[in-house]
């Protein structure tokens, strides 16, 4: 078998296995330092919205749309968990209903908003990566 070019599904080079976990490999780079990061401040986003000609308008977007889903998702939670408790007096349930309802809206919410912001023309990770990568220069 080895004679005809064969190879096995898990024979594939590296870097086929490094597209494949690509965002792993990406992490990788803010997961592995010595020190975390200071917290940052709204003025600084700002700040590199301003300076950064192509990253910072797409980090806007993101925020948009994080914002977005946070509401969606609280909205959600609220009105499922409110109509569960109406019905069945039960607070255990009227809370499970929260949870499951918040997740659920916080999912549509994420999908319209990537939708309706264009968020899906460029990759998220690699604007909130290059934030991460100015800060560290900057705190440098």
């Amino acid at each position: 078998m080895a004679q005809d070019g064969y190879k096995p599904w898990w024979a594939i080079d590296k870097a086929a296995w490094r597209e494949a976990f690509l965002p792993f490999y990406k992490f990788a780079s803010i997961t592995e330092r010595d020190a975390p990061l200071p917290p940052w401040s709204d003025a600084d986003v700002q700040e590199f919205i301003n300076s950064d000609p192509v990253y910072g308008p797409q980090l806007k977007l993101v925020r948009q749309g994080a914002t977005i889903a946070n509401y969606g998702a609280i909205a959600g939670g609220l009105a499922t968990a409110g109509l569960a408790y109406r019905y069945s007096k039960n607070a255990p349930g009227a809370l499970m209903a929260f949870v499951g309802g918040a997740a659920m809206s916080w999912a549509v919410a994420e999908e319209g908003a990537n939708f309706g912001l264009g968020l899906y023309k460029f990759n998220c990770m690699d604007a909130n990566l290059k934030f991460l990568d100015w800060w560290e220069r900057k705190q440098a």
